[in-house]
């Protein structure tokens, strides 16, 4: 076991946590994805049998779940986001340590008042360009951080129902196609059988 870590190693291991964590979060999502079905036909045999507190209690689990796959949604989003900045960030600070040692090499080539001029004005946009990427960075996780449910209850029930009709919808009509498929054969057997 190595007591010092090399940089590109601790880097790697940040990107594999990072990836680990990414990967977990979708399969919580996938299990509540699953939930999610699970509700729903808890909550469409309740509305058949017409047992309203069922009913009650499954739109409330569906409530709860739909409200966890988007916060998880949206967690997977922000570290998505946060891993592109960051490598957005190490590029821009190459890019400024390269310019950095560009000038310094420029400097002792040229050691003129003139060059001093533009060597400094070069340096203050080179500071503006920091300070505005700081600026982004902190707009960034500022907007990522806080997660703000878009939707207010009735939509959130109006969603739910639509859910819960919608593929209660698709079965009743499976069933009602079935029913009257059984029914043509019995009258067509008690038809043959009259004859």
């Amino acid at each position: 076991m190595k007591l010092f870590k090399s940089k590109a190693e601790k880097e790697m291991e940040a990107r594999l946590a990072i990836k680990q964590g990414i990967n977990n979060l979708k399969k919580y999502d996938r299990t509540l994805e699953k939930k999610k079905k699970e509700m729903i036909e808890h909550a469409q045999t309740a509305k058949e049998q017409g047992i309203t507190q069922q009913y009650q209690v499954a739109v409330s689990g569906l409530k709860m779940i739909l409200s966890y796959q988007k916060r998880c949604k949206a967690m997977i989003l922000q570290i998505q986001m946060t891993e592109s900045m960051r490598d957005l960030t190490t590029l821009s600070s190459n890019f400024v340590k390269i310019m950095g040692n560009v000038g310094k090499e420029l400097t002792q080539v040229n050691k003129t008042a003139n060059f001093a001029n533009n060597q400094l004005a070069f340096e203050k946009g080179m500071m503006a360009a920091e300070a505005a990427m700081d600026q982004l960075e902190s707009f960034m996780e500022d907007a990522g951080m806080s997660f703000a449910d878009s939707q207010d209850a009735e939509e959130l029930d109006a969603e739910i129902e639509a859910l819960i009709d919608a593929t209660g919808a698709a079965k009743v009509d499976v069933m009602d196609s079935e029913i009257d498929s059984l029914l043509a054969q019995i009258e067509k057997k008690s038809a043959t059988m009259k004859e």
